[in-house]
This record gives C-alpha cells, sequence and structure tokens, in this order.
C-alpha cells in the first residue's frame, strides 16, 4: 500500500494476515517469538514507519552494527521524500517524526533519549540490560511503545519477557508465537529441506519458533519437562541438609557464582537461590553465602577447588567448609542422575533460580564432545552443591537436625530433631 503527502512517498509492504494481526493489537508491549523468514524485519520497519508518519520519534535497535544496516535499506527502500542521514542513520520525516536505526551492543549508549516507540530486532541475542535499563526508561515521558522480534536463542531472558507476556496478555503486554510456515510467502519445499538439514532441535528453533535446549544439551530433559522441575516450593518442605556451592570468577565472562539448596527427608534436592556477579568483589561473594545462611540455614559449603583459600573465611563464618569434587564428569553425573529420577526441582520464585534453570538447559558439550563454558559458573557452583547433597564427604551422626520452614514465605528456619 502506498501513503503520498505532497513531500513524500512511502510504499508500505502489504502484511500477511499473521503479521496484521500483529499489528493491529493494542497492547502497548508486543513480544514477537518467530521463525526465520516469517517476515519479522518488514513487519518491524513497518510499525516504525507508521509511528514516524504520525510525528513520532522512534528506534531500531538491531544486535550489532551488520544486522543495523539490514534494517536502514528497508528503509531507504520504502520511503523517499525524507532526510536521510547516513552518518547518524536517520531518517527524519517531514513532519518532525523520526526512525533512527542503532545498536544494542554497548547497553550503555542507548541511555537518554526520549522515545515515542522503538523495535528491537532480534532481541534474544541482545543483552537484557538494554531493555531494562536504558529502553524501558527512554519511554516513560512519551508513554512509549515497545515491540521485541526475535527467533528464540534456548532459554535465555527473551523467554523470560515472552513467558511473562503470556502470563500477563492484556491491552499492555501481548505475546504471539509464530514458525516460519506462517509466511503464505515462503516455499514449502524450503522448510522441507530445512528440515533435513538440520537437527530437530535446531529446526525446531530456527524454523518453528520453539524454545529448545541447545543442540548437544546436557540436561536435556530439564527443557524438554519444564513446568515439572521448575516450579513453586511446597511451603511444607521439610530439608534435612541445606548448603551453597560456590565458583569463582571476576569478569562477565567468568562471573563469581553462589548455588544454595537442600535435600528433603524425602531425598527431593530443591534448589532455593542463585546468584552471579562479575564485580570480582569477594566480599559479595561472601556476602551472598551469608545471606544463604541466614535465610534458608545453609550449613555447608563447596567451593570452586582452585579457590582453597576461601575456605578458613568460610568456616570462621560457621560454614562446614571443603573443596568441591574436582571431576567435572562425575558432577555432571550426580546432577545428571537427580534429574533423570525427577528428584531435583527449583523454586520458581526464588531469586535468580530462573536464570539458573536457563543456564542449565543451555548447558551443551561441543561437537568434539567437550563442555562448552558458556555461562557455567553458577552451573558450575550448582553441581557442586549437587554433589555433596548426593554423596557427602562426611558422614552425619544418626541424632542429626532438619530445618523446617517457619512463615508464608519459609524464609526463617527452626531446628527439629529427627
Amino acid at each position: 500500500m502506498a501513503m503520498t503527502t505532497a513531500a513524500q512517498r512511502v510504499t508500505l509492504p502489504e502484511l500477511h494476515p499473521s503479521q496484521l494481526v500483529i499489528a493491529q493489537h493494542p497492547a502497548r508491549f508486543k513480544v514477537i517469538c518467530c521463525g526465520r523468514r516469517w517476515g519479522k524485519t518488514i513487519l518491524g520497519i513497518v510499525l516504525c514507519i507508521s509511528a514516524a508518519l504520525r510525528g513520532g520519534r522512534v528506534w531500531w535497535v538491531a544486535p550489532a552494527y551488520k544486522e543495523a544496516l539490514e534494517g536502514w535499506e528497508y528503509l531507504r527502500r520504502l520511503v523517499v521524500g525524507v532526510s536521510f542521514e547516513r552518518s547518524e542513520l536517520v531518517a527524519r520525516f517531514p513532519g518532525g517524526g523520526s526512525i533512527q536505526i542503532r545498536t544494542g551492543d554497548n547497553p550503555d549508549a542507548l541511555r537518554g533519549a526520549g522515545l515515542d516507540g522503538v523495535v528491537l530486532d532480534e532481541a534474544a541475542v541482545m543483552k537484557r540490560e538494554a531493555w531494562e535499563l536504558a529502553l524501558r526508561p527512554a519511554l516513560v515521558d512519551r508513554q512509549g511503545w515497545a515491540v521485541f522480534i526475535s527467533t528464540p536463542q534456548h532459554f535465555n531472558w527473551f523467554y523470560d519477557l515472552y513467558a511473562a507476556a503470556e502470563r500477563q496478555q492484556d491491552d499492555t503486554w501481548a505475546c504471539w508465537q509464530r514458525p516460519s510456515w506462517d509466511n503464505p510467502y515462503l516455499a514449502e519445499s524450503e522448510i522441507t529441506q530445512a528440515q533435513r538439514d538440520m537437527t530437530p532441535e535446531d529446526f525446531d528453533q530456527e524454523f518453528g519458533a520453539s524454545f529448545t535446549a541447545v543442540g548437544g544439551a546436557v540436561f536435556r530433559e530439564l527443557a524438554a519437562n519444564r513446568p515439572l522441575y521448575l516450579r513453586p516450593m511446597p511451603q511444607d518442605a521439610i530439608f534435612r541438609r541445606m548448603g551453597v556451592g560456590l565458583d569463582w570468577g571476576t569478569t562477565p565472562q567468568h562471573q563469581s557464582a553462589v548455588v544454595c539448596g537442600g535435600v528433603t527427608s524425602t531425598g527431593a534436592v530443591w534448589i532455593r537461590s542463585a546468584w552471579q556477579s562479575p564485580s570480582g568483589s569477594a566480599n559479595e561473594w561472601y556476602d551472598e553465602a551469608m545471606r544463604a545462611r541466614r535465610d534458608y540455614g545453609a550449613a555447608f559449603a563447596r567451593v570452586d577447588r582452585s579457590q582453597s583459600s576461601a575456605l578458613d573465611r568460610l568456616r570462621e563464618f560457621g560454614f562446614e567448609a571443603e573443596k568441591g569434587i574436582a571431576d567435572v564428569e562425575a558432577r555432571i553425573g550426580d546432577f545428571q542422575g537427580l534429574v533423570l529420577r525427577r528428584a531435583i526441582f527449583f523454586d520458581l520464585h526464588a531469586p535468580g533460580v530462573r536464570e539458573y534453570y536457563n543456564h542449565l538447559c543451555a548447558y551443551h558439550r561441543k561437537r568434539t564432545g567437550e563442555i562448552a563454558e558458556e555461562e557455567d559458573d553458577d552451573v558450575d557452583a550448582g553441581c557442586y552443591l549437587v554433589s555433596e547433597l548426593v554423596r557427602p564427604n562426611r558422614v552425619l551422626p544418626t541424632n542429626r537436625m532438619e530445618l523446617r520452614p517457619r512463615g508464608p514465605e519459609g524464609g526463617v528456619y527452626g531446628m527439629a530433631r529427627v
């Protein structure tokens, strides 16, 4: 369809039915999980142009410069008679509206603007901070809208966003899951050929728009049976042993992590909290361990073997502290055993646990069989913890104490003999 004024000519492509439903929906924030070649770029650009024609200031945010240029070229082909500033990647419309193409690789560079709307293209591969710390605040003054369009990338922050919108589904938040074959202009033979050429997991994600575990996932059952494992913890759970696993790091690529969990009187393991930080502050690391001791009754600590110097400090804090099991495959085996027996669970409402669970779902092996060390610091910490819970290094006294939660949140523990 064409929209023309004396100064400009805009030719907007016809949206296919699946796109049109989304474009016409009144929600302020739209999360669109779609397969490859579904038409996400066309939909996003149409929404940007429509807003700019009404005088709005709009951003198109792509993960990096290469992807940003794709949006820029689409825009230049569709609009004639506006001012294009190549150096700033901005199109200025005669009525005062504008569309600027930005990149999300440095969230701090996105701060400060007042926006009427923003489209996040391939949101799943951006940093969460780009939305939460930069773009969301930019929409406050003008009560602007946002559209998140992406092919899923396993169970990362885009999944969290989609799940939250799915729970809400109103005039503020809405979500859609659209496979590639919803695009009527995509040849069926291409879909069929892609399915032959790809692993089932990769095809389901890239074309089926499904949130899946990574190909070669270690804990594949976690992703396949998500609601079974990731759910609210019963308020009457009784724990016979509670502790923390700790891994040390000082950079975004290798962070400090503390995971707290315990084993119940029935032998089930529950993960109670998970924490990560790239700050490099040992005090924060110890503080989180102490929080787990205070709030959940964590009695032991198992630490990354390279951090033996931390043991004395943890013992001073009252922990029974030792190095964790060194053999990574043994730790994985202990964890996997609980998963396959359906004897480990993750408290859905506990701090940091959902992100930790997503990292477990993404934990995978390379084609060579080696573990891919990506977002694995809290996974390592959790494995130290779980190995200790399933095969403790010391024999517990028979007249041991159980930790019983008090109050509605289960955050303060009393003691009972068993």
